[in-house]
């Protein structure tokens, strides 16, 4: 996609030349042109990642889906935090808790497929801590034990840290790219991503310099001059873009009486807003990719019904497929950590989902109620009956026979 340009046709009409002037950006680079299977090195003997951490975090920009999607996955992993015999140990490790860490860490796996703890210690090696070093910050070093992190100071400058094999645990989603670092599991919509990029960017320009090229500028005899060039170039660039330009003159003169300057409309029937079709395909291709639920992405496909069954079924799919596994993944990475904690690794898990559906809750509790089981104070606490405002009618009436009944 260009924005302005125009032609210089020069000589006969049997013999004419075309030489096209861009004042455009350069073309996106697509994300697997940097996908590479060989191991480069760099400063400190860092290993770089086959697709850099630039790159990764730039689609996280692009699709609302795709963001939404990573938290959501982060979220539903790790928010509960650990639960089990060995919690305590590893919370007070943790300075925010370990619900606070470990959605961090989760937010660097879905989006890089790679995530780093670091493990503060003693002299005596024995852990202090445990925080999380940005995966964008964090390479291998090529003696494929200890890690590098480089992090950009505002003045400048680098700040480079070498941790040894006992001060990084690398955390790393299944890939079967076989390298020094995973590649997140969305890669396969990489190419639908780019074009939401591109077709953002596209009916972005729509409002700016109408997307493409109103005009061609055609001059018969002489041809212009580097400086004319640089006028008309500099005018497209800077006068003619934009509504507070509108109305703008260019003036070019040309000294030869033979020459002369056309100007020929270019736009006809323009379809730019066709564009949002797209995004509305993308939806689906990126969702599919990171196996959210179309629900919590605000997605309700045609035909469906879009009811409470059928949102609690793909959130049951969605525990059992996506989540589930990513907690026994990361748990089974753990192992090293938790046996120098002496923790074994079946007293701790991550809090899944609670799938119950809200209604059973409310019939679960009051039988408790009935029975006796809890006392009616913490009936009314478990279904929140104190703190809830601005119900409906029919919510009220509920709500008051549910009082009786307790």
């Amino acid at each position: 996609m260009s924005n302005n340009f125009f032609y210089r046709l020069s000589g006969t009409n049997a013999h004419m030349s075309i030489e096209i002037i861009k004042s455009s950006m350069p073309p996106f680079n697509r994300l697997f042109e940097h996908l590479t299977q060989s191991v480069n090195t760099g400063i400190d003997n860092i290993i770089y990642w086959p697709i850099s951490q630039t790159a990764l975090l730039s689609l996280y920009h692009v699709s609302a889906e795709h963001s939404r999607s990573i938290q959501i996955k982060a979220e539903g992993t790790f928010g509960g935090g650990i639960i089990g015999k060995g919690k305590n140990k590893i919370e007070i490790l943790c300075q925010m808790g370990s619900a606070y860490l470990f959605v961090q860490l989760g937010i660097d796996l879905e989006t890089y497929g790679n995530a780093f703890i670091e493990i503060t210690r003693d002299g005596k090696e024995q852990i202090l801590a445990l925080s999380h070093l940005p995966a964008p910050t964090m390479y291998r070093h090529a003696n494929l034990t200890d890690y590098v992190q480089i992090v950009y100071l505002p003045d400048g400058q680098e700040k480079i840290t070498h941790f040894k094999a006992s001060e990084v645990l690398h955390l790393r989603l299944p890939c079967p790219f076989g390298s020094y670092y995973a590649l997140p599991q969305w890669i396969g919509a990489n190419g639908m991503l780019e074009l939401v990029e591109a077709a953002t960017n596209y009916n972005a320009k729509f409002f700016t310099n109408h997307a493409m090229p109103e005009f061609a500028i055609v001059t018969k005899g002489s041809p212009f001059s580097e400086e004319q060039k640089t006028a008309a170039k500099e005018f497209f660039q800077r006068e003619y873009q934009g509504i507070e330009n509108a109305h703008r003159t260019l003036v070019l003169h040309i000294s030869d009486p033979e020459s002369s300057i056309e100007f020929h409309p270019l736009t006809s029937n323009v379809k730019e807003g066709d564009f949002l079709k797209l995004l509305d395909a993308a939806k689906e291709r990126i969702q599919i990719a990171h196996g959210v639920p179309p629900r919590l992405l605000g997605i309700i496909s045609a035909g469906s019904l879009a009811g409470g069954p059928e949102l609690t079924a793909q959130l049951f799919t969605f525990e059992k497929l996506t989540l589930s596994p990513r907690r026994r993944w990361v748990r089974d990475q753990l192992r090293p950590l938790l046996a120098e904690l002496n923790i074994a690794v079946e007293s701790i898990n991550f809090l899944g989902i609670d799938l119950t559906p809200p209604d059973i809750d409310n019939v679960n509790v009051t039988n408790w109620a009935q029975s006796g089981i809890i006392s009616n104070e913490e009936a009314r606490a478990l279904l929140q009956i104190d703190e809830r405002q601005g119900l409906s009618k029919s919510q009220e009436k509920l709500l008051l026979n549910l009082l009786k009944k307790l």
